[in-house]
């Protein structure tokens, strides 16, 4: 036996010699048990069969034995025949006896080192089978652990496939649906448009109509007005005339009574004069109350006047902003309301206490639709010192779909017209709008702004302010 003997081994990696290797192989093991079939010699750590271990160990010269000469020493089987030789106990021996001992030593020592070779031969070649014994039950743990994770992945993926599946169906479906509903909501969008529309051409008819009665009622009006105002001076200048000419024909009885009749009869010319001076004083207070009523009750008609102008304004711009949401939406909850002519419509607000509506506008696409109104010279306890503002939100033609109730925040913003700010002081306020439901009527949540603020920086310029409201959830 030698090197190449080892080396050229069995390809498929066959236990050696004396060891059986039975790898639990099956589908579901991967754990590799070694059983050895041959025992190691205690003495001499040469491997045998168990049938020829027995046999070994009566032949083996590794085997301690007791010097037969009774020197009390314990030498292995085959170094006995040199310790008989230097055993002080033993007997001389001849010539020809030493050289047989010698050539048996010598042929003992050339087995003992051919044993020895073979012995750490056989050592190395059962070191690299137990190696390749190991290395294999390696692999087909490997080639296990592969197999699991190829089964597993194998699992995964059909998993995955059977998942991609019903997405794709779910989404089928939910395509389906979606069309169904965009179909739905076109058709609805579409009859809502044709009633809007109905609904504006009703408007405008209704308008035209009032437009006509009211400008026939103010020139009727000013008509009134203008024969009120002549017949109230006509009547206060005959009224001055009479008194003039009263006065003066008093002072010419005066002094006829007083040539004539002389200074008896002054106590009755006076009194008669004083009554005639007290009932055309009476007459006088009369036509200058007449008057009072006359300009309250014009002032009134100018007031009726004004507000039902301002309403057939606010009619024309829901008009207006109706036909706009016909064709566009406001629906990225953001305005800006430019309010022109400032001057004039506070000074209108003062004294007709007029309110300013703005463009309608919505917080999402089909959401809230929502307004915000202003006093310019406030309302209640604050007029005449504030601002006051409202946002509201109003019915709307898709709130039948929407949730309730309605909670919005808004920042309104009173916006500085500085040229060229890098830091802008606009005015922030922010409110919060709420409404219990669609039918709902709701309570207005005013906020003020002063009149100081407004003074202040350039929030108005060339008689413009500019107002901007920004939903923010």
């Amino acid at each position: 036996m030698n090197g190449d003997s080892i080396n050229n081994g069995d390809s498929k990696c066959s236990p050696p010699l004396g060891i059986n290797s039975n790898t639990a192989a099956a589908a579901g093991g991967s754990t590799t048990i070694v059983k050895y079939e041959k025992s190691s010699c205690l003495f001499c750590n040469e491997w045998f069969d168990s049938q020829t271990f027995t046999e070994h160990l009566i032949h083996c010269g590794q085997v301690l034995e007791q010097c037969p000469n009774t020197c009390n020493v314990f030498v292995p089987r085959i170094r006995m025949r040199a310790h008989l030789k230097e055993c002080p106990r033993n007997k001389r021996r001849s010539a020809s006896a030493d050289r047989v001992d010698q050539q048996v030593d010598y042929r003992v020592q050339v087995v003992e080192n051919e044993i020895n070779t073979l012995r750490s031969v056989l050592n190395e070649e059962i070191r690299q089978r137990l190696h390749l014994i190991t290395d294999v039950g390696n692999l087909r743990k490997q080639n296990q652990v592969i197999d699991d994770w190829q089964q597993s992945t194998n699992q995964s993926l059909k998993s995955l496939q059977n998942r991609l599946d019903e997405e794709n169906t779910q989404r089928t479906f939910e395509v389906e649906q979606c069309q169904q509903d965009f179909r739905c909501c076109f058709d609805t969008v579409q009859s809502l448009k044709r009633e809007i529309q109905n609904e504006i051409d009703d408007l405008e008819k209704h308008i035209n109509q009032m437009s006509l009665e009211l400008t026939q009622h103010q020139n009727h009006l000013n008509d009134n007005i203008m024969k009120l105002e002549e017949t109230v001076l006509l009547h206060e200048k005959i009224n001055r005339d009479k008194f003039i000419e009263i006065e003066n024909y008093l002072q010419s009885i005066n002094l006829d009574l007083n040539a004539k009749l002389g200074p008896e009869h002054d106590v009755a010319k006076y009194a008669a004069l004083d009554l005639e001076v007290k009932g055309m004083k009476h007459i006088v207070c009369d036509t200058e109350e007449r008057c009072d009523k006359l300009e309250t009750l014009v002032s009134q008609i100018d007031r009726n006047l004004h507000h039902t102008m301002q309403l057939v304004n606010d009619l024309e711009n829901h008009i207006a902003t109706q036909q706009r949401l016909t064709s566009y939406i406001n629906c990225r909850g953001h305005l800006l309301w430019r309010i022109k002519d400032f001057s004039k419509k506070f000074e209108e607000a003062r004294q007709y206490d007029t309110i300013l509506h703005s463009a309608m506008f919505s917080n999402k696409p089909f959401g809230y639709a929502l307004r915000l109104d202003i006093y310019l010279n406030g309302k209640g306890t604050w007029k005449g010192r504030n601002m006051i503002a409202c946002l509201n939100v109003i019915a709307g033609e898709y709130d039948p779909l929407l949730p309730w109730p309605c909670r919005l925040q808004a920042d309104v913003i009173i916006r500085d017209q500085t040229i060229n700010a890098t830091n802008p002081e606009d005015y922030v306020k922010t409110v919060m709008v709420r409404k219990k439901s669609d039918d709902y009527i709701q309570t207005k949540q005013f906020f003020y702004i002063p009149h100081t603020i407004l003074k202040q920086s350039n929030y108005i310029k060339n008689d413009s302010l500019f107002v901007e409201v920004r939903i923010l959830k």
